[in-house]
C-alpha cells in the first residue's frame, strides 16, 4: 500500500475520531 495514501487515510479516520468524540461530550454535557 503507498504510504502517503495510508497516512492520509490514517489522518481522516483521526480527525473523524476527534469530531465525533466533541460531538458526543457536547450532547452529554
Amino acid at each position: 500500500m503507498d504510504t502517503n495514501l495510508k497516512m492520509s487515510l490514517f489522518t481522516t479516520v483521526a480527525s473523524l475520531t476527534v469530531i465525533i468524540i466533541f460531538s458526543l461530550s457536547a450532547v452529554l454535557n
